[in-house]
């Protein structure tokens, strides 16, 4: 399977999870020259292209059988739409005098009137149904958890009766609802990696979108896609390579800035805004400003923040300097004119 997990179609439309289109999919024959095996369509598309084609092709199916106008108009309902007569495949004994394919299809009323219409069953080529036995149990056949009786005036073959089962599976497989997780769900779960990484793991505010990107689906598969997603809502295949790096960049704060709403101790970007406000001259009036619209911490946090990187300063140039003791040399400065190297 590709390592590739995006959808063939690549458009805002795309939602769900990727499927492969493999030789088990069932391809709807108006689809065959569009779809193709080795595909992957999101679930949008695949319902869009497979399921709903599927559904729609069998919805608007007819009977094939030559007397089904005849046979309707002389039924009691003579209106009422060949679909709700429940199209099935031609019973095998019915083929040779329909003149029909294996695979056409003809409703329940023309397979019963077509064994009392002696234009048929006056044929030396005619078969009649067999008739189920009362209290046989021959008649019943059981296929996984479920049990099938024959038919009170016709009696199908095991083989068509586990086709009848696959073909229901199938359609229950494809019907199956995903549980996607919603937007709100997925902010959550990111906001929860985020506080941990900070408030937690004492990690450093990450602003690289590839690491960022990496670091929540490495945390949490249901959060895989999630950074791409957003980065396909910027429209990028309108836009040059440099703005679409700028919008991934921004869409890395634009994380941040949606987790700190949802957890106000998520607050790292922010307190580097702050930081970089104080040390640029802006004024502790413009910086409490810009923290009650929510984009900086307040004034007192960065003079806190100032406060504790001052007193961890000595341990952190001491934690530097054991970490790159290898790569350290001493140089002994002379009245500032010879420089000795210290062995």
């Amino acid at each position: 399977m590709s390592t590739e997990s995006t959808c063939n179609f690549n458009s805002t439309d795309c939602k769900g999870i990727i499927r492969p289109i493999t030789n088990n999919t069932k391809i709807p024959i108006t689809q065959k020259e569009f779809i193709l095996v080795g595909m992957k369509l999101c679930q949008t598309h695949y319902n869009k292209f497979i399921v709903n084609e599927t559904h729609s092709l069998k919805y608007n199916e007819i009977c094939s059988h030559l007397k089904h106008d005849e046979y309707q108009s002389q039924s009691k309902n003579p209106d009422k739409k060949s679909k709700n007569f429940n199209l099935r495949k031609v019973p095998k004994r019915l083929i040779s005098i329909l003149n029909l394919d294996e695979t056409a299809k003809i409703c329940s009323l023309c397979r019963k009137k077509t064994d009392s219409d002696p234009d048929y069953n006056m044929l030396e080529e005619y078969n009649a149904p067999i008739s189920r036995k009362k209290n046989d149990s021959d008649n019943i056949l059981k296929v996984g958890n479920h049990t099938y009786s024959f038919r009170k005036d016709v009696l199908y073959t095991g083989e068509e009766l586990k086709q009848f089962e696959s073909d229901y599976q199938e359609i229950i497989t494809q019907l199956t609802i995903i549980d996607e997780i919603s937007l709100s769900g997925k902010i959550k779960k990111m906001s929860n990696i985020l506080y941990k990484n900070q408030r937690i793991l004492g990690q450093k505010t990450i602003y690289d979108p590839d690491e960022f990107k990496n670091m929540l689906e490495i945390e949490d598969a249901d959060l895989i896609g999630f950074f791409d997603e957003l980065y396909q809502g910027t429209n990028p295949n309108t836009k040059s390579d440099k703005t679409n790096n700028n919008n991934k960049k921004k869409l890395v704060s634009l994380c941040y800035f949606l987790a700190s709403i949802n957890n106000k101790y998520i607050n790292g970007i922010k307190a580097d805004i702050g930081s970089y406000l104080e040390t640029s001259g802006a004024s502790p009036a413009s910086i409490d400003t810009l923290s009650n619209i929510g984009l900086s911490v307040s004034r007192k946090t960065v003079n806190r923040q100032k406060t504790l990187i001052s007193e961890n300063h000595q341990n952190t140039v001491k934690s530097y300097c054991l970490q790159n003791i290898e790569k350290m040399f001493v140089l002994n400065i002379d009245d500032y004119h010879n420089i000795h190297r210290r062995n």
